[in-house]
Order: C-alpha cells, then structure tokens, then sequence
C-alpha cells in the first residue's frame, strides 16, 4: 500500500553529525530547497499510518510527479521539533511542528504539520527562514503520517506589471486596469475585472525566495509568432498551449502548462536577475483564458491552493466578491485542463520539438 505524506522541505545539505539537527538550528530559504512529494513505497500495510525508523520512504527528488523513477530510501532517524518557528520575509512568523527525516542516502527533509502547512499557506510573504524549537524526546524516530499528509504552497500566479492585455479598446498595460475594466477572453467574449491584485518583490524577497523569480517567455518561443513581445510571469503563472499533439496525448487540443514547466523549450527561461519584480493578478467571476502580449493564458485561479496562496487581505477581499468561494470544498472549475507533471510536459515539448511544430496555433476565432 503507497501512502502520500504529502510535501516537504529537501533540504539542501544535511543537518548535524548522523543526522542529529541541534535545538535552535536556523535554516534560510537557500538551505531549505525546493518543495517535492514524498510518499512511502509500499512497506505500510493498510491501517498502519505509524512510520518508524527503518520503513522506506520515496522522495521525489526532480519534482516530476514521477515516483517510478526515484530510489527508495530508508528512514535512519525521525527527530520531532516542536515549538519551531517560520519567519516570513515580511517579519511575520509562525509557530509550527516540524519533523526531521534522515534517509539512508544521507539527505534530510523536513515535514510540517498540518496546522503549520495551513500558515505557510495562507502567510503574506514567502519564507526567510526556520528556526528548529525544542527535541521532542516522546517521538524519537517515529511520526504518524496522518498529521503530516499537507500541502505546501507558496508561489504567487500573476502577470509582471509591463505586460500587455487584449481589451476592447486595443492591448493596455495590466498596471493601468482595474476592476469594472473589460478585457477580451478566449471563450467568453468581453468580461470584466471583478478584482485586482498587485504584489511587489523587492531583490531582498527574490534573493530569499529565487523560485519566485519571474519566468520569460521570449517573443516568438511559443511558434507562430507568439508572444510578440517578450512575456514575464510569475513561475506558476499557466499558458494556454494549442496544438494538435497536445491533442494526440491528452484528447483535448488546448492545455494549460505552468511557465516553470516550459523552460526545457528553447526562448523560454528562468530570469537570474534579482531586480524588483511587480505581480499583478485579475480575476473575474469565472476562470478566464486572456491574452498577454498576444498569447492565451490564464486569469487567476480561485482554487483553495491558490487562495492560500494570497495575504489574509486580498483572500478577504475576494471572499467578499464572491462567497461562495468559502464554502467547503468549493472548487473553481479550470477555463481548460491543465498538465503538471514536468515528466508528461517534457514529452509534449521533445514531440513540437522534433516535428517542428508551434506549442501556440491559434485558429482564427482563438482557442477552441
């Protein structure tokens, strides 16, 4: 039986001596790496939600989504921290669990609870550092993945501020729009802003957080001209792709793939500079498909991640616009399908690749 754990922090280089991490350790967002998936191979039995020093656990390492292609390691050691604190770039802290997984291979991750995954969640700045709280002897190299089964989030999904928007009155600047605005969308002609957000990292947040570095899109990398111009967003920021291979593999012609997962493409990068960047996110009453710099791609998304992913403020404001959102469980329903996994998005960039083929064909009416 495979049981997710969920997400955690693969850090970077190991903590301590055999693994042992001392009390009031601090780890900076550079030591903490990236956030991946964890889960275990298939050594718990069903009911058995205890894990103890020595079960296997499958880290995946690429975060590809893809647990068939990563070795399993054992747990050597699973040290509890409770009392231990996040520190947000913004000053802002919060108070969490966290447990410490050493694995045969050497490397460590780091879980946090599921109360304390809801705080990164919903916190207003990206992460600076943890500080480790106090060993908590009663848990020594076991932990129950139940109170571990979280989500991390922690990733704005917007447009840079120079970005042009398609209206009816011509493409605009997204900085000079605002709600009540009408913009021209994929599938329901004119729609207008219902909300409006604008985020600014300074070189300090980027340098702290450099996943949030914005993600260009060079004019033309996406075929058939598109975009015009030069495009930055955000890193989760999703473009619409449109191609007949996009059909072929995954029966819908129109996908939506995050920009982190098309830098494999050539004219499509990661910028490594830490100049302040501006984020501006609109929303509408339904998920849109918009055009930016002339390419399709989304408007933001109210799914709960991706709520959580705002300030307690803008996640209010919206509320407010649209209650409905709080209900339990409501879900926003995607303008098209979406494609995460880097190891499936890979295989559809080789196959434009090697047919030479526009990851973006309009038709003459635009997306289908």
């Amino acid at each position: 039986m495979t049981i997710l754990v969920g997400n955690g922090f693969h850090l970077t280089t190991a903590l301590g001596a055999a693994g042992t991490a001392a009390e009031g350790t601090v780890l900076s967002a550079s030591d903490l790496g990236q956030i991946v998936n964890i889960q275990t191979d298939g050594s718990l039995e069903g009911g058995d939600t205890v894990m103890h020093a020595g079960d296997s656990i499958v880290v995946d390492t690429d975060d590809d989504g893809v647990f068939s292609d990563e070795a399993a390691t054992l747990q050597v050691s699973n040290d509890r921290f409770s009392r231990s604190t996040i520190t947000y770039t913004d000053g802002s802290t919060s108070r969490v669990t966290l447990e410490v997984v050493t694995l045969s291979d050497g490397t460590q991750t780091i879980l946090v609870n599921d109360a304390g995954a809801g705080n990164i969640n919903a916190s207003a700045d990206q992460i600076e550092s943890i500080t480790l709280g106090t060993l908590n002897t009663n848990f020594v190299n076991r932990y129950n993945q139940g109170n571990y089964s979280n989500t991390i989030t922690n990733s704005v999904v917007c447009f840079s501020a120079e970005t042009l928007i398609q209206t009816p009155m011509g493409e605009q600047k997204i900085v000079s729009l605002d709600v009540g605005d009408d913009v021209l969308t994929a599938e329901n002609s004119v729609q207008k802003i219902a909300w409006i957000g604008k985020r600014t990292l300074s070189s300090a947040q980027l340098v702290a957080a450099p996943h949030l570095k914005p993600v260009r899109i060079r004019a033309g990398a996406l075929g058939a001209g598109l975009p015009r111009i030069d495009l930055l967003v955000s890193p989760q920021h999703r473009i619409l792709i449109v191609s007949k291979i996009a059909k072929r593999m995954f029966g819908q012609k129109d996908v939506l793939v995050p920009a982190i997962k098309l830098i494999e493409a050539d004219g499509i990068e990661q910028v490594t500079s830490i100049a302040p960047v501006t984020y501006i996110h609109m929303l509408f009453a339904k998920h849109q498909i918009v055009f930016a710099n002339g390419t399709p791609a989304e408007s933001l998304y109210t799914g709960p991640l991706a709520l959580q992913a705002l300030t307690d403020k803008a996640r209010n404001e919206i509320y407010e616009i649209f209650p409905e959102l709080k209900s339990e469980g409501k879900a926003a329903r995607l303008a098209c399908p979406a494609v995460e996994k880097q190891a499936r998005v890979s295989k559809l960039l080789a196959r434009h690749e090697k047919n030479r083929k526009p990851l973006v064909l309009l038709d003459a009416d635009g997306p289908a």
